[in-house]
């Protein structure tokens, strides 16, 4: 336990280029990067051409042993130069925040959260729908998940604050994660601005009450500099037209692939971790929060996520599923996935329960073969989704 506590520490000092190799066991003449090699034509394409896909992942081995210990190395080929939109990502650090501040004002996930009208901009709803009295956290937390609802994002994000979640971020050593904006089509500096709320118990008439609150503006460029390398695409769509230039991501979402496999390292298995850095949540709330990245739409019960055309149960699973093919269909992935102007990334738990194997992938890609941005033309179904798909079954294979 020991081996892999100070492998998973470490994960975030080195990174290996494609060009190179991550360091290997002395028992291991092969990493997972060169295993992938040769063994698909997708996915030799997509690892030849990384200026062109910017993909990156992170792949942390586990191996349960006859006394149920796990162990494993770690092989870092992100790219943390590379920007990458993390789209709907972010929702699993906004999800595991939103469990430590339930666990630290003693609030459980059925209570229900209100939020008020203090400041208006872009999609409401989330209010409205908070002042029927039925939007508990529970209900928030697994449509956040398994269908990545954007207004139940937006309430979490008021209930949080940006100047909270920055800082709570921050104090588990997640520096490359910013999430200064919600879903709900708001520009800065309104994004910055969030509603007062309060929280209750069913049956229990006592309420809390947070008042809302501004996060200046100035206080952003102190740690979230502009930079050329968010300047994607040589055209992008603005208005309504297509106009030439780069779409500008600066002061986008931005989370890097090093925080976000640490992040889901860390819900996975938090006994890795000293007790610092552990997501200071309650277990039944942690089996929760991995329930969901377990399930596929139609388990939520609603009947709009009942038709399997729309949402078909790997709609929302490209690593592993994503193809449909049935010789996987025994594969567990517990994850979340961001998609969004061309970027998918994904972060995943990976089980087989016949072999034993598992792992842990954090990857990202980009398909955008017109390299006009924000124009809804991207190649998911026709390259990402076959990719994670053969990446992750190809993985399961490495030794």
């Amino acid at each position: 336990m020991e081996k892999i506590a100070i492998l998973l520490l470490a994960i975030c000092w080195t990174t290996n280029s494609f060009g190179q190799t991550a360091p290997a066991e002395e028992n291991r003449a092969i990493d997972p990067l060169s295993f992938l090699r040769g063994k698909d034509s997708l996915v030799d394409h997509v690892l030849d051409h990384p200026e062109i896909y910017r993909f990156q992942f992170m792949f942390t081995q586990l191996t349960t042993n006859k006394h149920g210990v796990t162990y494993g190395q770690t092989y870092d080929f992100s790219q943390p130069e590379t920007y990458f939109y993390p789209a709907s990502v972010v929702k699993l650090p906004i999800a595991l925040l939103t469990l430590e501040k339930l666990n630290e004002l003693g609030y459980s996930t059925d209570a229900i959260l209100k939020i008020n009208r203090d400041h208006e901009c872009g999609n409401m709803s989330f209010v409205e729908e908070s002042l029927s009295g039925t939007m508990s956290f529970e209900k928030m937390l697994r449509n956040l998940i398994v269908v990545s609802n954007n207004p139940y994002f937006n309430a979490l994000y008021h209930f949080l604050t940006p100047k909270t979640i920055h800082a709570e971020l921050r104090k588990k050593g997640l520096n490359n994660t910013w999430i200064f904006r919600d879903f709900s089509g708001c520009e800065m500096p309104a994004n910055l601005k969030t509603n007062s709320w309060s929280v209750y118990e069913t049956g229990n008439p006592d309420t809390l009450f947070h008042p809302s609150s501004v996060l200046e503006l100035t206080e952003l460029p102190k740690d979230y500099r502009y930079t050329p390398s968010k300047l994607i695409g040589s055209k992008h769509e603005y208005r309504g037209k297509i106009v030439n230039g780069p779409y500008d991501f600066n002061y986008a979402l931005d989370l890097s692939l090093c925080d976000l496999h640490t992040a889901s390292l860390r819900l996975f298995f938090p006994e890795f971790y000293p007790k610092k850095e552990q997501w200071k949540i309650r277990e039944e709330d942690r089996q929760l929060l991995i329930k969901s990245m377990k399930e596929v739409p139609r388990e939520l019960g609603e009947k709009v996520f009942q038709d399997p055309k729309t949402y078909p149960d790997n709609v929302y699973k490209y690593l592993v599923h994503g193809d449909g093919n049935p010789i996987y269909d025994t594969i567990v992935t517990c994850g979340k996935i961001g998609i969004s102007f061309g970027f998918v990334t994904e972060t995943a738990h990976v089980i087989d329960p016949v072999t034993n194997k598992q792992y842990v992938i954090s990857a990202s890609i980009y398909v955008n073969a017109d390299d006009t941005v924000n124009d809804g033309i991207y190649e998911y179904d026709q390259v990402a989704r076959p990719f994670f798909a053969r990446l992750g079954q190809l993985l399961l294979e490495f030794e």
